[in-house]
């Protein structure tokens, strides 16, 4: 039995070794090296974009009246083509102040999301829309009839920030008719 039993542990520790060592082993990229980090350089967001048409106050209490916001973003990179949006995306709501240069009045919500992990990428992404769908949860709902400017700002570990801004009304205001009336 002793032996059968030194037996059975040393075939487990032998299973264990064989699984650790053949399983995928992250890639380390050391930007020390000039070719890399002009590789990193291609492929990391160099362009950040709110979607303005789809980015709006929403509903998720079923209330009626905006209790958060849906942001939709896009990443791009040095080239100009849709990549991954990875880092620390900090948003920020602010009522927009009238007729002025300082156009930040009122810091009404900050979030932070991390996109560090590839269950953090899914999360967020829309593979129908292929962009980056945020639902930020206002502090004090509803959302009041006014100018409001959205600020999205990527953080990337070692590179600079990415930012993108987008200045809306709530309720929008009807647009005036166009064309001949008849």
């Amino acid at each position: 039995m002793k032996v059968f039993c030194q037996t059975a542990i040393a075939f487990v520790l032998l299973l264990a070794t064989l699984l650790t060592a053949c399983g995928p082993k992250p890639t380390a990229i050391s930007t020390d090296q000039p070719e890399l980090a002009a590789f990193v350089q291609l492929v990391l967001p160099a362009r950040i974009e709110i979607q303005r048409y789809w980015t709006r106050p929403v509903n998720l209490a079923g209330s009626g009246a905006p209790d958060a916001l849906e942001v939709i973003v896009s990443a791009y990179d040095s080239v100009g083509d849709s990549t991954k949006l990875v880092g620390k995306l900090n948003f920020e709501l602010y009522t927009r102040r009238p007729a002025s240069s300082d156009r930040l009045e009122r810091r009404i919500g900050f979030w932070t999301v991390a996109l560090d992990s590839k269950e953090a990428l899914m999360r967020h992404w829309d593979s129908l829309a292929r962009f980056y769908r945020f639902e930020l949860q206002l502090p004090e709902p509803p959302l009041a009839p006014g100018r409001y400017i959205l600020l999205v700002r990527l953080i990337i570990p070692g590179e600079k920030h990415l930012q993108d801004e987008y200045e809306f009304e709530y309720p929008p205001k009807a647009r005036p008719p166009t064309g001949p009336q008849g």
